[in-house]
Order: structure tokens, then sequence, then C-alpha cells
């Protein structure tokens, strides 16, 4: 029986890619090693969203290959597609394969175990072609996590200049609803009490485009306009692929029995429209967390980005959540140092986030990234300045979220307790619907489980409790 072993970086949609080729592994007769253990194969799902990310899957399959020599590599994943060269030259790889093979490697790689050792890249269909990603093999749990990801679509047209992201994962693809309405049933029967819905581009599920059966991959045009409630004009008349958009979907999911919570990853905010904020609102299982990223609160600086939205449009979406949401958790993405980023614009992205009032900000210094229109742009700023404003961004992100987690010392939150304990302090911890990190003691019986927690005080990143 060959043992297995994989590594994951990046986002939730590469880790629901590595759990279903875990599972389709291991029906196919392969035992999972940890990652550290010694394999006879080690699986590296790769990331190239920044530089650093894309560094860090060349320093994985090096050390791999330093640390178990006799093993055999195999890259997949952005980096692989993005550039796959630069992996096929390593120690021990003998399989480079991109996105769109994922879904095939696993029967790929039970037939070809017996083969000999040596470097090869896999013919793969570039995703920017016209046929579409075969079916993904299912899931029925999610190794090492108490939430479970479900993926319902892939790719995104969207082409903000700074993203690569569209030029390795492609256009957007939707899984059929009948599909994820299974995987999310089985996941439920199977003890999980959370889903997240993760995709690429998770507000265009249903909206896949008919240009995504072309082999042109072209920019989407800036359009600043936003319409509260509804997709913009340049979005009707899109394909709707299975006839079935998000919060239809969503509806269908939030009724699958033993399900208690359902979360979205991460929406535009075009994307947050009066109806999902009304079912939000309606809903106890559905969570009152929207991660809405805003990049930039400077509308010169969104449209350099090719964002498709002002400030003020931002802004104004969160009174409407507020209005019909209690205390909602909002959490962003930020984005510093974008090429021509002055002082005074990001003076404002730091006054835009005050009024947001954001639970959590994940801060992000500006990674050039061939291939796209922002790597083009004069402007570049030195690394000392984007490294101050990544620092001052994220002060202000600590300060954020301690104000929020406040609101809650001597109130009871309910965490899903986490499968692991904190590794600091020993203690169980878990989150909450509003994805408030929650440490408290107690036994490991509760772990799965959601849990009744009274709030002591407020601690570096989220809450201190008791049962």
């Amino acid at each position: 029986m060959l043992r297995c072993a994989f590594v994951t970086l990046g986002c939730k949609v590469n880790q629901y890619d590595t759990q279903a080729l875990r599972e389709a592994l291991a029906r196919l007769g392969c035992q999972e090693a940890p990652a550290e253990a010694e394999a006879g194969l080690y699986l590296v799902n790769t990331c190239c969203v920044t530089r650093e990310s894309h560094a860090k899957g060349l320093q994985a399959v090096r050390r791999i290959a330093r640390e178990h020599p006799n093993a055999r590599i195999v890259v997949t994943g952005c980096s692989a597609d993005a550039d796959p060269d630069a992996f096929r030259s390593l120690p021990s790889v003998t399989l480079v394969a991109g996105n769109a093979a994922k879904p095939l490697l696993a029967q790929l790689l039970a037939e070809s175990i017996e083969a000999p050792h040596s470097q090869a890249g896999l013919p793969i269909r570039n995703p920017k072609s016209a046929i579409r990603n075969p079916p993904w093999p299912p899931i029925s749990s999610f190794a090492g996590h108490s939430r479970a990801f479900v993926k319902i679509e892939d790719g995104c047209d969207d082409f903000c200049s700074y993203c690569v992201v569209p030029l390795v994962r492609g256009r957007v693809r939707s899984r059929p609803p009948d599909e994820v309405a299974a995987e999310v049933a089985r996941l439920a029967a199977n003890g999980f009490l959370e889903v997240v819905l993760t995709g690429i581009h998770l507000g265009a599920y249903g909206l896949d485009s008919p240009s995504s059966s072309s082999s042109s991959l072209v920019p989407r045009p800036r359009c600043s306009a936003f319409v509260p409630g509804r997709v913009e004009d340049e979005d009707e008349g899109r394909g709707r692929g299975e006839g079935c958009g998000l919060v239809p979907l969503v509806e269908r999911l939030l009724a699958t029995p033993g399900l208690r919570r359902l979360r979205l990853s991460s929406l535009e905010v075009r994307e947050v429209s009066d109806e999902l904020v009304r079912l939000a609102a309606a809903s106890p299982a559905l969570c009152p967390h929207f991660h809405i990223p805003l990049q930039s609160g400077d509308d010169g600086v969104l449209h350099a980005m090719n964002r498709r939205y002002t400030a003020a449009d931002f802004l104004r979406r969160l009174d409407l959540i507020r209005s019909l949401i209690a205390e909602p958790a909002i959490t962003t993405d930020i984005l510093v140092g974008f090429p021509g980023e002055t002082d005074e614009a990001f003076r404002r992205t730091l006054d835009v986030a005050r009024r947001a009032g954001f639970s959590r900000i994940h801060v992000f210094p500006y990674s050039e990234r061939p291939g796209t229109a922002a790597a083009a742009m004069p402007g570049k700023l030195p690394w000392p300045t984007i490294k101050a404003r990544r620092d001052a961004a994220r002060a202000l992100a600590s300060e954020l979220m301690a104000a929020y987690h406040r609101r809650f010392v001597g109130r009871s939150v309910q965490p899903l307790v986490e499968s692991q304990r904190d590794p600091r302090t020993g203690l169980l911890c878990g989150y909450t619907e509003r994805y408030v990190r929650t440490l408290f003691d107690g036994p490991d019986q509760l772990r799965g489980t959601i849990v009744p927690v009274r709030v002591t005080a407020v601690i570096p990143g989220g809450l201190r409790g008791q049962l």
C-alpha cells in the first residue's frame, strides 16, 4: 500500500482540492501519512497569489526532496500553472500538474505507481481552453477540521489588475446544485455541524459566462456604478450554468438535516444583495459574518485596481447589513502599497476602515505578479514605504478587532470547538457564528460540538471565557 502525504498552501479552495484528492487516493488504496513522516509520494498543492506564497511552494518541494530523497513529489495548484518549469527542475519531482488536471490526478497517480522514477510534466488542459473541467471526486469528510469547506465554483472573470488568479484558474465554472447539496448532506450526516461555502469568486456562482467556452480571456471592463440589491448590467444575460444562483443555493442548503451553520467565505460588495442580507437576518443557521474585500478606500486606487465600486458604495452596503442584522461580523482584505498609492490615498483607506468598523482585517502588501496589468504600471513604491503602511494597517486592524470583541464581554457566545487545543495555552478553542475565536477550559469530548461559553475577557486575537 502506497503511503501518501499532503502539503497544502493557500486558500480554502486549495484545501478543498486537497481533501478531494485525499479521498480519491484513499479509495484507490493509498494510505495517508503525516506531511512530516516518511512516505512514498508527497503531493504539494501550491499557491501563487503572492511572490511569497510561490516561494513557499518551491521551499516545500526542496525540503521534501532533501529530507525524503527516495520519495516521489507531485506538484499541483496555481504555481504549477504559473511556472511549471521552476518545479520540473527540482529533485524528486516526477509530475507537475496544473489546476485543470486535479480532478483526474488521483486516477493518473494510481495508474503510474509502478512507473520508473523519472521527471515528467503531465500534458494537461490549459484552464483557458474551451472544455470544462471534469467532475470533481466527491468528499465526505474534512481531515483535521471541525468545519468542512465545500467548493461550489472555480475561476474568476473580474481580472483585478493586481491578481494572477484568473490567469491560472480560468473563467467561472459552477458545480451543479444537486452535486453541492449532496456533498453538504454527506458532511452533515458525518457530523460536521458547520459548512463553509467557498470558491475563487463565490458570488459568481451560477453566472458562468458564455465566454468561458471561448479560448479568449479578455479582462472585463471597469465599472464604478453600483446598484444595491442587483447585479450590474454587464452581468445580465450571462449564462446561469445550472439555473441556480447563490441565494437559491444557500436557501436549499439551509434545509440540510443536521447542518447547524452555513458560512459564506468571501463576497464582492456588489454581490451582497438585499435578498442575501434578508436571508441572513431571517435564518439562524446562516452565519451573520460577511467577508467583503475592500482592498483600498481610495476611489482612484480602486479604479486602477479594476475594482468595481467606490468607497461610498462599500460603506452604504455595510449600513444596509447593519440595519437588518444585529452586530454582524464584517471582515475584509486590504492591499497596501499598490502602484501609485499616495500617502493621502493610504490615509483614505485607513479612514474608510475605521468607518466600516471591521471585526477582522487581513492586510497584504502589494506583490507584483507577472502577467497582470499592475505589473506594467508606473509608480512602484519602495519596500520600506509598503512595509510602513502594512504595519500601520495591521495596528488599526488590531484596534478594530479588540473594539468589536469588547462587545461580547459578559455575554454568552457559542463557539464550534476545534479539533486541536490552542497550542500556547492548552485550552479548547473555537469560532463563534460571528467568527470570533474563543478560548476556554473543558474536556476533549467537546471537540466538534457547539457549546455555550460566557465571555470573561478580551485577549489578543479573540475572547477568553468559561463554559
